[in-house]
């Protein structure tokens, strides 16, 4: 059977032991019987997936050296450079920690300066032109970005192929429901959005993550627009932990950006005020943001609060499963709350999967909080406040730990099966392509 070809073009490289690469795997896995993958991406790690074996990589940390030398860059990857080019990546990283570094400061002029140089950069070559065609896709998905140049890159492929675009997207990029006092910051805004609603000429769909979401650029893109939940595998029963442990364990496992390190720190300094004359909760908190000493200093006091650095996925989940709650993060302050308010983080079904209650601390305006109130799902604390007297009665009644592992599984079942979820995506592709 002649399998049909989707394009994906996305930042992240496709590596299923990152957050993007895992939802990539996550939408695509049961695809593979009638669907064959191709990609074009920009992050400098090399791809490593079981899933999609053709890549066209027009690398960020090659894009300044390029522009300065008025060269064309990106090129196709071999699937046996994988391997090497990653051991290479990972030996010697210098080549993109300018990159990471500017990242990390994410001031508003280094997306100005990044998008001018994007501009003037040569990634339109004769080489991405003939993978596009060579490839022929069916159809195309291409999530939305905050990146200017990625938004340029899904016009040009989409206007070579004259073929339908599939978006998804998981970050508000659109509205202008945002705070700041930088005037580089607001023309950076205005910028996107006139890329967005430009981009969005080429939707035959446009995936979002909530309905809050759907119903606020419904109005302004006018595309096909449907609300896509991941999914997780809920069959049979969750795998409960009999007894609270002693200490009670509290467990985070994500980035620390948009100032969640702060939360953190808050719920740090409740469990230290409750643990005075014995410890009786700790918390754990596992990232892949670079600990710094001020990270270390507000998040690591060695008994209440412990920082404990990078672990794999898979390692993740086996330090869940040694976990009493599970735990979900937002920044309080204005402008992080409104950055995020209409974000819907992926690991929130992961948590779900785990068994264990989900303490969740967010303001009442973001979108889990919201998503997890209404169906029961977490126990959840809309004031920072609050955080200490959840605690204390969790302690009093620890029971009720495992009756919201149990509704947090239950809404898993509800709405993140991955039978039904992917049914429907199966049935949207197809839809696309015949």
């Amino acid at each position: 059977m002649n399998k049909k070809r989707i394009l994906i073009i996305s930042g992240e490289s496709w590596r299923e032991d990152s957050n993007g690469g895992n939802v990539l795997s996550n939408l695509f896995s049961t695809f593979t019987d009638e669907y064959e993958f191709a990609q074009i991406f920009t992050n400098p790690a090399m791809p490593s997936n079981s899933i999609c074996a053709k890549y066209f990589h027009i690398s960020e940390g090659e894009v300044i050296k390029a522009f300065l030398k008025n060269q064309t860059f990106g090129r196709e990857l071999q699937s046996s450079d994988y391997l090497i080019q990653d051991e290479l990546t990972i030996k010697n990283p210098s080549s993109s920690n300018w990159l990471t570094f500017l990242k990390k400061l994410n001031f508003p002029i280094f997306h100005t300066l990044q998008d001018l140089i994007w501009r003037g950069s040569k990634w339109q070559t004769p080489e991405l032109e003939k993978f596009v065609l060579d490839y022929n896709p069916d159809v195309i998905f291409a999530p939305m970005y905050y990146s200017l140049f990625m938004h340029r890159i899904d016009r040009y492929v989409a206007e070579l192929t004259n073929k339908k675009l599939v978006s998804y997207v998981s970050d508000d990029h659109l509205t202008f429901r945002q705070f700041s006092i930088s005037p580089v910051y607001w023309f950076n805004r205005l910028l996107l959005r006139k890329n967005v609603i430009a981009t969005a000429k080429h939707y035959s769909l446009l995936y979002t993550m909530t309905q809050e979401q759907l119903e606020e650029y419904q109005p302004v893109l006018k595309v096909p627009m449907k609300v896509l939940k991941k999914t997780g595998n809920f069959e049979g029963v969750p795998p409960l932990k009999t007894d609270c442990g002693n200490p009670l364990i509290i467990m985070y496992g994500g980035n620390l950006i948009y100032n969640r390190f702060k939360t953190l720190h808050k719920l740090a300094q409740a469990i230290k005020e409750i643990n005075q004359n014995e410890i009786k909760i700790q918390l754990h908190i596992y990232t892949q943001t670079p600990i710094t000493e001020k990270l270390k200093l507000l998040l690591d006091d060695g008994q209440n609060s412990l920082l404990l650095g990078k672990v794999s996925m898979e390692q993740l989940n086996i330090k869940y499963s040694g976990a009493d709650l599970v735990l979900h993060v937002e920044s309080f302050e204005l402008k992080q709350r409104l950055l995020t308010r209409l974000s819907f983080s992926t690991k929130i079904i992961d948590l779900m999967h785990t068994g264990r209650g989900i303490l969740a601390i967010c303001s009442k305006e973001s979108s889990p909080y919201k998503y997890l109130k209404s169906e029961d799902a977490a126990i959840c604390v809309a004031d920072v406040s609050e955080i200490k007297k959840t605690l204390q009665h969790l302690l009093e009644f620890p029971e009720q730990i495992n009756e919201y592992a149990i509704k947090a599984w239950e809404c898993g079942v509800r709405n993140h099966d991955a039978k039904i979820v992917t049914k429907d995506l199966h049935a949207d592709f197809k839809s696309m392509i015949n």
